[in-house]
């Protein structure tokens, strides 16, 4: 079975929230609902829970934040307790349904451990510029304006034009053919991105951009979005890696499933779960008795909705529980 890296990515989490799972499935191959799981070992705790250099967190946009950004913002977070940002998610976030929950997130700065949480978090309305680029099927006109490399741009135009050229391939792994697109990919201008000194908006010198014998139709346009922001404040834990490890454990282990009274036919769910082939289980809706059992001791079945009330997969990630002699990561995904 094939599938296009971008289902990868959607499946295994776009933050890598979540290690490698049974296989690459897409939601045709999926019943109604699958619980996935993985064994993992926090006996050493590392990503994506604990960041030694902070600055390798991507920015929520197609072209990143500069290191110096992430750093005077972090230098701010260690020095004063807190810090404000925007569309730098420090504490990781899960799929949870239609919404997101964060993830225990853990910094380590000159050998101290500490614990970086969200204080509050708020969406605010911007306008700005974005930069696109459309996959055309035709040489262009001949009176019209073709870029090709290399481009003159300023650095910053040439980050955005390379995010542009990116956004259009992300679909395509090289031999699967075209990627599927239901909307324009574009490139925000973001506030570390200056639209006011860029040659790319509000009107590019060129019309079409050809790169590796195709050709792309430039697309600006101005847009309301939403910008996420973020507070953040950090608790110090200690500087022995010992102790940190344990006050993580006990931060990303949710539940104790070992000595729970489950029933036997809701342990099987979780048996097949973890089970090495195919490391799933799965069943049409509506689910089982014992599938919502096992759902309601991972902690999922209360957020669940009706199959029905979703229109499109949807995924809860990253429940870590004790279960059997192990420790265990589980996901469901939700496909109506």
């Amino acid at each position: 079975m094939t599938c296009s890296r971008r289902r990868a990515l959607q499946l295994l989490g776009a933050a890598g929230a979540t290690a490698a799972t049974a296989g690459c499935l897409s939601p045709g191959s999926l019943d109604s609902y699958a619980l996935i799981a993985d064994e993992l070992d926090l006996s050493s705790i590392g990503r994506p829970y604990l960041w030694p250099d902070p600055t390798e967190i991507d920015a929520v946009t197609r072209v990143d934040f500069a290191t110096e950004t992430k750093t005077a913002h972090l230098s701010e977070l260690f020095e004063t307790g807190s810090v404000t940002v925007q569309q730098w998610p420090l504490v990781g976030r899960d799929a949870w349904g239609s919404e997101t929950r964060p993830r225990p997130t853990f910094l380590e700065r000159d050998g101290t451990f500490y614990e970086v949480r969200i204080v509050s978090e708020r969406s605010l309305e911007r306008e700005r510029w974005h930069f696109a680029l459309e996959r055309v099927y035709e040489t262009p006109p001949d009176d019209a304006t073709v870029a090709e490399p290399p481009f003159d741009l300023s650095e910053g135009d040439g980050r955005v034009l390379d995010a542009a050229l990116d956004a259009v391939y992300a679909g395509n792994d090289g031999f699967l053919g075209d990627p599927e697109f239901d909307e324009l990919q574009t490139v925000e201008f973001h506030r570390e991105l200056d639209a006011e000194a860029s040659d790319l908006v509000p009107s590019p010198a060129f019309e079409f951009v050809e790169y590796e014998d195709e050709y792309f139709r430039v697309v600006t346009e101005r847009r309301t979005v939403e910008v996420p922001e973020w507070t953040y404040a950090i608790t110090e834990i200690s500087d022995t890696r010992s102790e940190f490890t344990a006050h993580a454990r006990e931060k990303i282990v949710e539940r104790d499933l070992a000595s729970s009274e489950l029933s036997e036919s809701a342990r099987q769910v979780l048996d097949d779960a973890i089970a090495e082939d195919p490391r799933r289980y799965e069943e049409g809706a509506p689910p089982s008795e014992e599938l919502d059992e096992a759902l309601g001791a991972l902690g999922i079945a209360e957020d669940l909705e009706p199959i029905a009330n979703y229109d499109d997969r949807v995924d809860f990630r990253n429940v870590v529980v004790e279960y059997r002699d192990g420790v265990y990561r589980f996901d469901l995904i939700v496909t109506p």
